[in-house]
């Protein structure tokens, strides 16, 4: 008998769930964001890196597509998957993606669902690799060459994700882009219960639980050079790497569901792709 009463309840529950996501579905009409961008013509054509600089004539920083080389000052970034748009995602730690199902008339966040098996046709992600010939170097983006577009919404929206592996160990952030463009002008609107955070993880029945955003501007782990080789280094250096020294550096370029920018107003926003990365010498 308490077996049959407890089965009774698990299907109350179940209908009673399923009737909740039916409802905020229909809810969710007229309320729910929905934003991407298009690559600004084929990928193959706005994603080639520059790698490689030389500071005070020893490091010269090269790159690949292949951890066995062959290293060179560009490479082709190669994609996981068949991305030709962006399409609102949100997470906290790059491992587990999230994508809105239902929100209010308002147009805030009710239910999401788990977007991983997405990610590869709603998200820019690949792996390059870092060497460091002839003396160690601490590496910085190249401002110079670094190019994630110029739309201010696009840029305002989007995060770039990096997770850099070497000797030292393995190192993760994610990037706020607006110092990359003039995104004043970027229209935003609240699309979640809180301003300034991102989900990390959802309930059996699609609930987000959110912590602040993560993302740290890119600005400081930028390196300046007047068009010479020498370069100005940033405050702060992703990785530090030794003479001959090989670095996986997976990165990801998505766009924050969670964020205020992340509107409707920013469908069908051009965007490009050109990772850059200059080495200064670390003595």
């Amino acid at each position: 008998v308490r077996f049959v009463e407890e089965e009774q309840k698990e299907i109350k529950r179940s209908i009673r769930l399923t009737l909740l996501w039916i409802v905020l579905i229909l809810l969710a009409g007229v309320g729910t964001t929905y934003a991407w961008f298009t690559l600004s013509g084929r990928a193959s054509t706005n994603v080639t890196p520059v790698g490689g600089s030389i500071s005070k004539g020893k490091a010269a920083l090269m790159i690949s597509s292949n951890a066995n080389g062959s290293f060179d000052k560009t490479c082709d970034l190669i994609f996981t998957g068949t991305t030709d748009a962006l399409k609102p995602l949100s997470t906290a730690d790059l491992d587990h993606f999230y994508r809105v199902q239902a929100s209010t008339p308002e147009g805030i966040a009710l239910l999401y669902s788990n977007a991983d098996s997405e990610m590869d046709t709603d998200v820019l992600h690949g792996t390059v690799y870092l060497q460091c010939r002839n003396a160690a170097c601490n590496v910085y983006f190249d401002a110079a060459n670094l190019n994630l577009g110029s739309d201010a919404q696009a840029l305002a929206a989007m995060r770039l994700g990096m997770r850099i592996t070497s000797a030292s160990g393995t190192r993760t952030w994610i990037f706020k882009l607006d110092a990359l463009g003039a995104t004043d002008g970027a229209e935003s609107k609240l699309t979640v219960p809180q301003a300034g955070t991102v989900v990390s993880q959802i309930g059996g029945s699609g609930e987000a639980s959110y912590v602040s955003d993560p993302s740290e501007e890119i600005s400081v782990y930028l390196a300046q050079t007047a068009g010479g080789e020498e370069y100005t280094p940033g405050s702060q250096a992703l990785v530090t790497l030794q003479a001959d020294e090989v670095a996986s550096v997976e990165y990801w370029l998505y766009l924050e569901g969670c964020d205020e920018q992340c509107i409707n107003a920013a469908q069908s926003r051009p965007t490009a792709l050109a990772l850059a990365f200059a080495g200064v010498d670390a003595e």
